[in-house]
């Protein structure tokens, strides 16, 4: 059981594994402020049910699942839990033994580390329960021809030699975001998203995608006219740097009959000055195309 606005990488994944097992990929449905419709997302959960996995912060929306309430509902159920965390774990305060998870992942490059590497957060019982996904060296005990008994956790999990140098450059990252602190960072970009959508919504022609009441650090958009590609294009040539396409969330598109957005992410070194730039580049596409 997944949500409709799912990164490519909480779906794909579950459609690999519905190929091998015959299982089935639910989704649970979204409203047009791009809210998780609880209700019937709970109701979903059946003594089918076998796993949810739900994205924390959409990171096309901007929206902050009600995490909590679900994996209550699961929990109740004997349904495990997985939240990715890729889009949260920058800008939200996460505990995982607060939240109840069984699986929490993140990626570094999402908080200012390194590519290549990422984090996993799993209960220790469906760790020791879940098999070795790679085999090399470290994640084993003993190894012979007949039988191999392998290594403790983590380091079952962690074949061959590691990404040392990611690692280190992980561990600088955290300590970057610990320095200026979770809630510090929230407020500041909470601040700046607020300012960024008033600024925005006086634009003539311009929608936001996702106004969900509870909503964090991403602004998706479109302009009447203009393609996303052709904002970005044009933004760029003014010194302004956003994201435009569909965001790896393409089924999240056709949700809303677009066929992509043009996104601004914010993050701790922003400032309103950038929010000013955004949105006199804004002004400049709106010029250009209507000439």
């Amino acid at each position: 059981l997944i949500t409709h606005m799912e990164h490519h990488s909480n779906i794909v994944p579950w459609q690999l594994i519905c190929e091998v097992t015959g299982a089935k990929l639910v989704v649970g449905e979204i409203n047009d402020k791009g809210e998780l419709k609880l209700e019937e997302f709970i109701n979903k959960i059946n003594k089918k049910t076998k796993f949810i996995s739900i994205v924390h912060l959409s990171n096309s929306l901007g929206t902050i699942n009600p995490v909590r309430s679900i994996i209550r509902a699961a929990h109740d159920r004997g349904i495990p839990v997985l939240l990715d965390g890729a889009q949260a774990a920058a800008r939200l305060a996460i505990d995982v033994q607060e939240l109840d998870c069984d699986f929490y992942a993140t990626s570094g490059h999402k908080i200012y580390g390194p590519t290549g590497i990422g984090i996993l957060y799993g209960k220790q019982r469906h760790l020791e329960a879940i098999g070795p996904y790679q085999g090399g060296g470290d994640m084993i005990k003993k190894v012979d021809f007949e039988h191999t008994i392998y290594n403790d956790l983590p380091y079952k999990f962690e074949a061959g030699t590691p990404n040392i140098a990611g690692a280190v450059g992980l561990a600088h990252a955290v300590k970057y975001l610990q320095q200026h602190g979770i809630p510090a960072i929230e407020a500041h970009e909470n601040r700046l998203l607020d300012y960024a959508t008033q600024k925005l919504i006086e634009i003539d022609g311009v929608t936001i995608i996702g106004t969900a009441q509870e909503k964090a650090g991403v602004l998706s958009f479109v302009m009447a006219g203009i393609h996303p590609h052709d904002i970005g294009t044009i933004l760029d040539s003014q010194g302004v740097a956003i994201r435009a396409g569909h965001h790896c969330t393409m089924p999240l598109m056709k949700r809303f009959n677009v066929a992509a957005t043009a996104r601004a992410s914010f993050a701790l070194y922003n400032t309103t000055q950038d929010v000013d730039a955004l949105v006199a580049a804004m002004q400049k596409a709106k010029e250009v195309f209507q000439k």
